[in-house]
């Protein structure tokens, strides 16, 4: 009984482990305007290795802890593989008109008459061909009686046109009010996006800047970070915080104690809801 009960659990954690391999990581469930033929899917491998995907579905809630088939990703004359820290986006067919970045191709096209609920029983999930659970998603804030989610939790309401996504990619604690966050401006990407970097360099300008407490400089970070939940902060050279800036990306080359910084190097961390970056300003007085 004891060996039984210790390889039970042994199961269940590899199984937990294994599930977070490949996650839903974020999808439209209320396009603007009618749903039909706007609605995605975005998956995401944390993997270091290329996983099939062939015959694994997407099911939708039916009961609180019951789910039956929604999509199935198969074709007869093809396979379909996520590479290793990559994305694999499923679409109806008019989201590649939407979006201008990384929908263009997706991988994988289902049918228009395919919807997820905008309703009660919002949960969808993710099962590979052998129907074991991957990964699954409660939304709209509903209640675990309704539908129940990784950590008995559900993922806030995203309006009209706006996503559920994980930040940063990829990210499972195994709690759905925990991992994901609604996203004004979705970003569909496909395994074309490549791999995800969680860094790049951001940059200053005018770089070197001189602060007088009345001009400020703009801190700039990579397109693909995006502004979406975006601050910045702002080190010198010891490692020391000199000053943090959320909402804005403009400093005017004060500290935290409004006194304008010296003369020297100064790091930046820029971090946003797409990833974080990284760079460097020089300040002269």
């Amino acid at each position: 009984m004891r060996r039984a009960l210790f390889l039970f659990m042994v199961l269940v954690a590899c199984g937990r482990l294994f599930a977070g391999s490949v996650v839903i990581n974020e999808f439209v469930y209320d396009p603007d305007g009618g749903d039909e033929g706007y609605e995605w899917i975005e998956l995401y491998n944390n993997t270091s290795a290329d996983i099939t995907i062939t015959n694994w579905k997407i099911q939708k809630s039916d009961s609180v802890d019951s789910f039956t088939d929604f999509i199935t990703i198969s074709s007869p004359t093809k396979s379909f593989v996520i590479g290793a820290k990559s994305f694999f986006l499923m679409t109806q067919s008019r989201v590649h008109t939407r979006y201008d970045w990384g929908a263009d191709y997706p991988d994988f096209i289902y049918s228009n008459e395919l919807q997820m609920s905008n309703s009660s029983l919002q949960g969808i999930r993710l099962v590979n061909s052998a129907d074991v659970e991957m990964d699954r998603v409660a939304y709209d804030d509903v209640s675990p009686d309704y539908v129940y989610g990784e950590g008995g939790t559900a993922a806030q309401e995203a309006g009209s046109g706006e996503s559920l996504t994980r930040d940063p990619a990829g990210a499972d604690t195994g709690n759905n009010a925990a991992d994901f966050y609604v996203n004004s401006f979705p970003t569909p990407k496909s395994g074309d996006y490549g791999s995800f970097r969680t860094e790049s360099v951001c940059y200053s300008a005018p770089n070197p800047f001189m602060p007088t407490g009345s001009n400020s400089c703009t801190i700039i970070s990579p397109a693909d970070k995006g502004s979406l939940n975006a601050s910045v902060e702002i080190y010198d050279v010891s490692g020391m915080l000199v000053a943090s800036l959320t909402g804005t990306n403009e400093w005017d080359g004060r500290n935290r104690h409004g006194g304008i910084v010296a003369t020297g190097n100064y790091f930046i961390v820029y971090k946003a809801l797409k990833g974080k970056a990284k760079g460097k300003m020089t300040i002269i007085r």
